[in-house]
């Protein structure tokens, strides 16, 4: 279910924890832009390696039930498998409503989509968590 675009919910709560717990991290190259009804867009001020532009992914909370983290990264760098071993999430097949990942694969880049539904963000601290990890090695990845 969508929300509206002022309503503070969990979900928006909790892509703010996000957000705060990634600049902590000190990552003075990434920018978060307000993609409203969205969430935020992830843009490094010093572009990507394997594609042009400079959007590296996305954080949604536009939904009442879920928060949805969307990351690129160069194609082939990712094993889905390991990924989910190091978050401790499944790999989703289909439009399962539940947490878990699954791998996009795109022309020019892979994206990594993190589904995380109420039950788990309840439990979640960011700034103490693999999915953080992950996002940070991501970056590295992905960005100049």
């Amino acid at each position: 279910m969508h929300i509206t675009e002022n309503q503070e919910t969990l979900v928006r709560s909790k892509a703010k924890e996000l957000c705060s717990a990634m600049e902590l991290k000190g990552w003075a190259s990434t920018q978060f832009v307000p993609t409203p009804p969205y969430g935020y867009t992830l843009v490094s001020s010093t572009g990507c390696r394997a594609w042009f532009g400079k959007r590296w992914g996305m954080i949604c909370d536009d939904m009442d039930d879920h928060l949805k983290i969307i990351l690129d990264l160069p194609n082939g760098k990712l094993s889905l498998e390991k990924v989910s071993e190091q978050i401790d999430l499944p790999i989703l097949n289909g439009e399962e409503e539940k947490s878990g990942i699954e791998l996009i694969d795109n022309r020019d880049r892979d994206t990594l989509v993190i589904y995380l539904y109420t039950p788990e963000l309840k439990e979640i601290i960011f700034k103490e968590s693999k999915i953080l990890e992950l996002i940070s090695d991501i970056r590295r990845m992905s960005c100049l």
